[in-house]
């Protein structure tokens, strides 16, 4: 049985933040566990994911910078259907 963990906004950043410039599997964790609690993510935080991966001056590989821009129209798109 899978037990569900509460995740604060500010672990979801410390790990996004984190896992920016990475090269492995824990990216996409990390973004698939922000997409799961993101109804609960205020747009001010939402605001700071993007402009995180905006400033990180290493991206990793070019498939890697592709995946964090993917996500950046993600949590715009985010934003925008809340407007």
């Amino acid at each position: 049985m899978e037990q569900k963990l509460a995740v604060t906004n500010d672990i979801l950043f410390f790990a996004l933040k984190y896992v920016l410039g990475k090269s492995s599997d824990a990216p996409i964790l990390v973004m698939d566990t922000i997409k799961e609690n993101i109804k609960s993510i205020e747009d001010v935080n939402l605001r700071e994911y993007i402009r995180e991966i905006y400033e990180c001056r290493n991206s990793g590989m070019i498939t890697d910078e592709t995946t964090w821009l993917d996500f950046v129209d993600y949590l715009q798109e985010e934003l925008r259907s809340r407007e």
